[in-house]
C-alpha cells in the first residue's frame, strides 16, 4: 500500500502562455487559494456554479486571480489574452485540482 504524505508542499508548476513566454505559477496552497477568492470576490463553490453559466468570463476571472499572484500590475483583460485555446487544457487541469481542493 503507497502512502501520501499529505503535508508535502505542493510544487510550483510551469506553463508556456500565448505570448510564448514561459511562467512559473505560484503553488497551491491555502494562501494561494485564499488570495484567488478574494481577486475573484467568490469561493470555490461559486465558481464552479458560475462556470456552467459564464464559462468564459469565470475562465478569464479565475486566470486573472491566479496569474495576479505572480504578476500583481496584471489587468484582467491582460490575463485573459495570456490563454489561448492551446493553453486551455493546462489551465483547465489547474482549475481542476483548485475545485478539488475548495469545495
Amino acid at each position: 500500500m503507497d502512502t501520501v504524505n499529505v503535508l508535502a508542499q505542493e510544487k510550483p508548476k510551469s506553463i508556456k502562455l500565448a505570448d510564448g513566454k514561459e511562467y512559473t505559477l505560484p503553488p497551491i496552497d491555502m494562501t494561494t487559494l485564499a488570495n484567488i477568492e478574494k481577486t475573484m470576490g467568490i469561493g470555490g463553490k461559486v465558481f464552479a456554479d458560475k462556470m456552467g453559466v459564464e464559462p468564459m468570463q469565470s475562465l478569464q476571472l479565475f486566470t486573472y486571480a491566479l496569474l495576479k499572484e505572480i504578476l500583481p500590475e496584471i489587468t484582467r483583460e491582460q490575463a485573459g489574452r495570456l490563454i489561448g485555446l492551446k493553453e486551455l487544457p493546462q489551465f483547465a487541469e489547474t482549475i481542476s485540482i483548485v475545485l478539488a481542493i475548495s469545495s
